[in-house]
């Protein structure tokens, strides 16, 4: 990759990590304001006023009335901005690193043999159709519980219908951005819409039509419980234990599944100042069960010996399962890892051609595997190893 364009994919990387934060915070922190807030029991400074909430923070006492206004403020703020930064630098960092390195990055020859075009088509058209579909589903169910059921199953269908055709790695990140695009279009056509309405109402003097509020508060309640699943798959792609797993789709809908179990264990506190320990139950059986999958042993895929007989081939085996397999492997034998880095396995030939791109650019472009060269491999080997990589086509670049 040009270095311009890496440190672009940095840049990018970092906007998208604060962008999220900023959103992720102020959507919890007015989502336990909203929850948290109380009828009033002492005089109120506002019109209207719904809830009041008091609280203490950084050395400073805070009071906050939660009212529908009768007339417009100026200064009336919104946080749209951060929703929005988010879904952009996503859509960016998903185009700089798995379209553009789609070679690398997006297919995997090993799980579904795609063409470029077939898999960036598959890529985009997964994200795209899942809001369209969702805001259907809401428009015509009012039942949040019916919604939810749907939204579930749906995720678990998808997680093991991406993982038939991307690698664990892309899967993972496709079902997060597949929810994560499902949030950000819910404030952008939703939300923020309703937001407007209310306030154009305000500003022309009408009569405050408080459904708009309504609509503009489900579906912020939607994100609230999808926002902790997404953070999930979007940090699996760190945890080959879970993503290289050949349960990873089952795995996946258990611990996003838990997460808005204690989402909504955290709601119920909030509203009613109780806590309801079923719900924190069935998180753990979730986790347990996860957890207890990730310890069933990875088969190991087995190398064709006909291969073996020749010399050339032969060599480039055992150069690879001396320094590399003894961490890439389906069973490392290193006592640092109980799973393959980043899921990716050497044990065969075969998966040594499938990521030949990924193995040039990090044995010879940037020379920082073996990690730390701890199996000491030598420029003689690292050599021996671009002759064979570039003789079949393999290059620093995902094009090259």
């Amino acid at each position: 990759m040009d270095i311009l364009l890496e440190w672009l994919t940095i840049l990018v990387r970092w906007a998208h990590i604060m962008a999220g934060i900023s959103w992720i915070g102020t959507s919890f922190y007015f989502n336990w304001f909203d929850l948290s807030s109380r009828p009033p029991k002492e005089p109120v400074l506002k019109e209207n006023v719904r809830n009041t909430l008091h609280e203490v923070h950084g050395g400073s006492f805070y009071y906050h009335e939660q009212y529908w206004p009768g007339s417009d403020y100026k200064r009336t703020l919104a946080h749209s901005g951060p929703a929005q930064l988010t879904f952009l630098t996503g859509a960016a960092l998903l185009a700089l690193i798995y379209w553009y390195g789609v070679s690398i990055y997006l297919i995997d020859p090993l799980v579904y043999n795609l063409s470029k075009p077939g898999a960036i088509l598959l890529s985009v058209g997964s994200i795209a159709i899942a809001y369209p579909l969702y805001d259907k589903l809401c428009r015509e169910v009012d039942d949040d519980r019916k919604v939810f059921a749907v939204v579930a199953i749906a995720t678990a269908v998808a997680a093991f219908a991406l993982s038939q055709f991307f690698g664990g790695r892309a899967a993972y990140l496709h079902v997060g951005a597949v929810l994560g695009t499902i949030m950000a279009a819910n404030v952008q056509f939703v939300i923020i819409p309703n937001h407007i309405a209310m306030r154009r109402q305000i500003q022309a003097g009408e009569k405050l039509d408080t459904h708009h509020g309504f609509l503009a508060k489900r579906r912020s309640q939607h994100n609230n419980y999808i926002t902790l699943p997404v953070i999930f798959s979007m940090l699996g792609i760190h945890f080959p234990l879970a993503y290289s797993h050949q349960y990873a789709w089952i795995i996946l809908s258990l611990v996003m599944l838990a997460g808005v179990m204690l989402r909504h264990f955290r709601n119920i506190q909030f509203t009613s100042e109780k806590k309801d320990y079923r719900l924190l139950a069935v998180a753990a059986v979730c986790g347990v069960i996860a957890i207890g999958l990730t310890y069933i042993p990875k088969p190991a895929a087995q190398q064709d010996p006909a291969e073996l007989t020749d010399p050339v081939l032969k060599d480039i085996y055992e150069l690879v399962q001396q320094r590399c397999a003894t961490c890439h492997s389906a069973q490392p034998t290193s006592e640092d890892f109980t799973s393959a880095p980043l899921g990716f396995m050497l044990d065969t030939l075969a998966q040594l051609r499938a990521k030949a791109n990924l193995v040039y650019q990090r044995t010879l472009v940037t020379k920082d595997m073996p990690i730390g060269n701890v199996t000491n491999m030598t420029e003689v080997e690292r050599e021996r190893l671009r002759a064979w990589l570039q003789s079949i086509g393999a290059g620093p670049l995902p094009e090259e």
